[in-house]
């Protein structure tokens, strides 16, 4: 087991451990259940699937994003949303780390990303450098693996108590998701433009050949009647 792990949280607390797990999960559900009430059930339901992409490895916010505003969900809803999941993540590796351990696939990822941990961040030095700051810009540009299940990690190597690594992780989420679904929202308002822009112009193109096709008709027929 890692040396930054403290030895009290490798201790079940069964008192808490409801409050612990149900907390994180059950403000998921109540947010699932908000959205599923205020939106239409087609964007209810493609917000789901990319809450659930976002979630499950390896689709980051650079992908999920622009995707979300492509299929018509809102900038601000999709960039909020993201936000949120990576709020709840944090809270939940915050309070239930020893247990993340011990969940399938998650627990063994965790303990060889651990294991490497020194080289990734002798790969990163501006990290230990900038410690506060360092780790919200990881959480906040989309780096290889970063995230908060990765950010909580990395926190904990370089010291951070759980209430700064939840704080990096929810400001870099916050900065990400909101900076990316602007970007994101800008540039396909670009592109819808310019095709806008060139159906107009196909159809003024279009316009005019038919119009001068009919003219060399009405000029043909007027010379064949003389």
């Amino acid at each position: 087991m890692a040396g930054w792990i403290e030895d009290d949280e490798i201790r079940d607390h069964p008192r808490s451990l409801a409050l612990r797990l149900g907390i994180p999960f059950g403000l998921c559900g109540i947010y699932i259940l908000i959205t599923w009430l205020a939106l239409p059930l087609e964007e209810f339901l493609y917000l789901f699937g990319l809450m659930v992409a976002y979630v499950v490895p390896p689709a980051g916010r650079e992908v999920v994003i622009p995707v979300g505003i492509v299929l018509g969900i809102p900038w601000w809803l999709i960039a909020f949303t993201l936000a949120f999941l990576d709020f709840a993540g944090g809270l939940f590796m915050a309070w239930n780390f020893p247990l993340a351990l011990k969940i399938p696939i998650v627990g063994p990822w965790i303990e060889r990303f651990s294991a490497a941990g020194e080289e990734y961040l002798k790969r990163r030095p501006w990290l230990e450098r900038l410690y506060f700051i360092g780790l919200i810009l990881f959480v906040t540009l989309p780096f290889e693996g970063s995230g908060s299940i990765t950010g909580t990690i990395i926190g904990r190597m370089l010291g951070m108590g759980k209430t700064e690594v939840l704080a990096c992780i929810t400001i870099g989420g916050v900065i990400g998701s909101f900076g990316l679904a602007l970007g994101a929202e800008y540039l396909t308002g670009l592109i819808l433009l310019d095709i806008t822009l060139a159906a107009s112009v196909a159809v003024f193109i279009l316009i005019g050949v038919a119009i001068a096709v009919m003219y060399r008709s009405y000029v043909r027929r007027r010379k064949a009647e003389r």
